[in-house]
């Protein structure tokens, strides 16, 4: 009994087994299972991804040093008196703002004209629309 795609060596019995079983040895010279044909592979978009990890890693560590300055000035507000129901105002204040950025940022990436982008492009774009603001207010920080 032989197998006709692979021929004797897939006989019962024989010291080799079916080429291609996962773990199994194949025989040098006995035929391997047929494969898919490797899709062509795109050119890359390396320039946009690095484009896109730089802005947005710019904007992230702005945005934390603009937190951590922000949440030091509330402790320290909070410690000299400054109370409780300012403080919230003040931060629901920040974070309406925030959530419209980030609302503004996300509608952005889905507007048909600009889905037609591959998505490392889109980051990038999207990076360089967010980057600008908390760079600007980071510099102001440390130069007043």
């Amino acid at each position: 009994m032989t197998n006709p795609q692979y021929g004797p060596a897939c006989t019962p019995g024989h010291p080799f087994v079916a080429p291609g079983a996962p773990g199994m040895p194949v025989a040098p010279g006995m035929p391997l299972v047929p494969v898919a044909p490797v899709a062509p592979t795109k050119p890359g978009h390396t320039f946009a991804i690095v484009a896109a990890v730089l802005l947005w890693a710019i904007t992230g560590l702005a945005l934390a040093l603009l937190a951590v300055v922000f949440a030091m000035a509330e402790l320290w507000g909070l410690a000299s008196g400054y109370s409780g129901t300012e403080l919230l105002r003040d931060v629901l204040k920040l974070g309406f703002w925030a959530v419209l950025v980030i609302a503004g940022l996300v509608s952005l990436l889905y507007v048909p004209g600009f889905r037609r982008l591959p998505l490392p492009h889109r980051l990038a774009v999207l990076g360089a629309l967010a980057c600008p603001l908390p760079c600007f207010y980071a510099f102001l920080l440390y130069s007043g």
